[in-house]
């Protein structure tokens, strides 16, 4: 019974304490966000500009990066109120040809130290303390097609790990893969600025189900669809504003589980059990703006809506960055606007990044 109550909390996390009706997945944490950039905006990062962080959000944007190399750290700690020690930790790096880009990634959750108890008779009996945690490792390779279009592939292994206090242990382990697109528009003029628009799409976390145990059932991965697009206003060398908008849903069967990966991408746009309607209730959508003075100062806010049934992952952003020669050091904050006991997406973010010049 101990090992099948820690299967669910390692498959639902960003879940727990709801009492809708989400859809659960292996893996979870590969939804959420790694970097303080984009929880800045509200969580988007499939039409917003390069950065080392783009690994997670669409791998394609490296070979438009300005600075030809870079890396990246990011810290996020999660569910302060609730547990202590849950964080998501990532390191990234990417190197820029001149058509091509490579990068890799290393991403690590863990929801801390857990009692793990079982109930006798005479109450509840300490088993002692267990550390579930999860990691990925990401490569990606992208290409420029032509001068504004390119594509990117990304490969990931990923293990979700459980040490009991008997020695025992379960592993799961995956192999993904993500699929995106990013196109630049030429510049233009605009109501008295320079402008230019962005279109992205990322399909993610593409990969067979896991188990935990042989006696387990089989879990999705999240697999993901996101599409967006965004619109930069250059008003003059000194002063940039964007807007950013997005729309994303969770290609995994809202019912059946006996399907396999390929059929429940498929079967996931029409198996919502109140048909159309609720298919609807299954998209995110989030919209953001940032402002840049001389691209060395970055204030950013956004605000992200999931369906109150599919998670409530309802939340506003802040976020404000600061560039320094090489170096930039980047702070998101999300505020909930749900009232519920998951905090899971709210609290403070920090990235670090320096480009190679």
């Amino acid at each position: 019974m101990k090992i099948f109550c820690f299967i669910y909390i390692m498959t639902s996390f960003p879940l727990l304490a709801q009492e809708e009706k989400p859809i659960n997945t292996a893996f979870p944490f590969l939804l959420l966000s790694t970097d303080a950039v984009s929880s800045g905006r509200g969580g988007i990062g499939v039409c917003t500009p390069p950065d080392v962080f783009s690994q997670q959000w669409n791998a394609s944007k490296y070979v438009f990066a300005s600075a030809p190399s870079a890396i990246g750290l990011s810290y996020s700690p999660y569910l302060s109120n609730v547990i202590k020690d849950v964080f998501l930790g990532n390191i990234t790096f990417y190197k820029r040809t001149n058509r091509s880009a490579w990068a890799g990634s290393f991403t690590y959750f863990t929801i801390g130290d857990v009692a793990l108890t079982e109930d006798i008779s005479e109450g509840a009996y300490q088993l002692g303390n267990v550390r579930p945690s999860e990691f990925s490792i990401d490569f990606s390779y992208s290409l420029k097609l032509d001068e504004r279009f390119s594509m990117g592939v990304v490969s990931k292994y990923l293990q979700s790990s459980l040490y009991l206090p008997s020695d025992d242990k379960l592993i799961a382990r995956g192999f993904a893969f993500d699929i995106s697109g990013y196109y630049i528009s030429n510049k233009h003029y605009l109501v008295n600025s320079l402008g230019e628009y962005i279109l992205g799409f990322q399909l993610s976390n593409i990969g067979s189900k896991i188990k935990y145990t042989d006696l387990s059932k089989a879990y999705f991965i999240p697999t993901n669809l996101k599409i967006g697009g965004s619109y930069n206003f250059s008003f003059n060398e000194i002063d940039t504003f964007s807007l950013f908008t997005e729309i994303n849903k969770l290609l995994v069967p809202s019912v059946s589980n006996n399907v396999d990966f390929l059929e429940g991408m498929i079967q996931s746009f029409t198996d919502a059990p109140k048909g159309f309607s609720e298919e609807l209730h299954e998209i995110d959508w989030a919209l953001a703006g940032e402002y840049s003075y001389k691209k060395d100062f970055f204030l950013r806010t956004g605000y992200h809506h999931q369906h109150k049934n599919k998670g409530a992952n309802q939340f506003i952003s802040i976020g404000v960055g600061v560039k320094y020669q090489s170096w930039k050091i980047d702070f998101g904050y999300i505020f909930s606007t749900v009232y519920t006991h998951n905090s899971a997406n709210s609290g403070l973010k920090i990235s670090l990044q320096y480009q190679n010049k």
